[in-house]
């Protein structure tokens, strides 16, 4: 590992005593004593040795008893970042300019791991070769890679799909965990770390996420980067399989319990939020007027479009027909 990377900015891992205490454990009992306070607005820009980096990770993926913790820990980090970042330069519109920015950063964690290479049709990020001397290794490893995903899912929202996912690493105990945080093929082993997507995305657009909520979803007093990741992933999901709670928690690395009880605390529920991304996807769908009812109906999930029509009802207080043909609704 290079000199200069040593030191760096405690970036994605200022998430780690955050996602403990959203499992019920303490930092403070879990890590000893964490020299960072995770409510502090300033702590991802702290400057820390990654030697320390690898402690911390190693106790929490300890006391958590999850051994894809650092990946919990990316996918969630990468997706904030991306959804803050993204739109933030003016003539950003293709998804190569927010990418190479964010990855382009040298001093923090754990962008300053990364690299961006393409062969062809093929795009990979993978990670830097980190010392076997280095503590919790995996860990560290694993979270540049999911990092690396939770951006790329959020810049080119529900319809991205990668290649696949490489990790040096043998397979955990229970891979399942891996499968359920990364929706796609898996390799451990390998001869590398890295995501691999195709190259056609880096000439994108990025994706613009509709915030449109049906009506009985109470947004006030939401904890709304909890809201907006269970939005994303269950966008992420082809909508005819209907994703479960358990699945969604796994993909933004929660517990499905721990997921429920934050959602209850800020006022809302799986089943509230699943409806609302239904009812945003089907306005969109409806917005092309070539589109038949019956067909959006099935791509939704709904047997015919009679079933689709009563729940499109009770979204917006109008048939489909009737939403089409109202004014401002597309």
């Amino acid at each position: 590992m290079q000199t200069h990377r040593n030191l760096l900015r405690l970036g994605a891992a200022a998430f780690v005593p955050l996602m403990l205490e959203e499992q019920g454990i303490s930092p403070e009992i879990a890590l000893g004593r964490p020299n960072f306070n995770p409510r502090s607005p300033g702590q991802a820009e702290l400057i820390v040795p990654v030697a320390w980096l690898g402690k911390v990770f190693k106790a929490a993926a300890a006391a958590s008893a999850q051994p894809e913790f650092g990946l919990s820990v990316g996918v969630r980090a990468g997706s904030r970042l991306a959804a803050s970042s993204q739109g933030s330069t003016p003539g950003e519109a293709l998804l190569s300019a927010p990418l190479l920015r964010i990855i382009s950063r040298p001093g923090s964690f754990p962008e300053a791991f990364l690299n961006l290479t393409v062969f062809g049709d093929t795009c990979a990020i993978s990670c830097i070769a980190l010392q076997n001397s280095i503590v919790a290794r995996n860990q560290l490893t694993d979270c540049a890679i999911g990092f690396a995903a939770g951006m790329l899912r959020a810049l080119c929202g529900p319809r991205w799909r990668p290649r696949g996912f490489l990790f040096s690493h043998g397979p955990p105990r229970d891979p399942s965990r891996y499968a359920a945080l990364l929706q796609a093929p898996i390799s451990f082993d390998a001869d590398t770390d890295a995501i691999e997507f195709d190259t056609k995305w880096l000439d994108r657009d990025c994706a613009s996420l509709p915030v449109q909520a049906p009506a009985g979803i109470n947004r006030r007093g939401l904890h709304r980067d909890l809201v907006g990741e269970v939005r994303r992933a269950l966008a992420s999901w082809n909508a005819v399989e209907r994703p479960s709670g358990p699945a969604i928690a796994s993909a933004i690395g929660l517990q499905s319990r721990t997921l429920n009880r934050l959602l209850r605390k800020s006022g809302t529920n799986f089943n509230q939020l699943r409806e609302a991304v239904l009812y945003e996807t089907a306005q969109q769908m409806l917005g092309d007027a070539n589109a038949p009812v019956l067909s959006i109906a099935w791509s939704l999930g709904y047997a015919d479009a009679s079933a689709f029509s009563r729940a499109f009802r009770r979204w917006s207080g109008k048939t489909p027909t009737e939403w089409r043909e109202g004014p401002g609704t597309r």
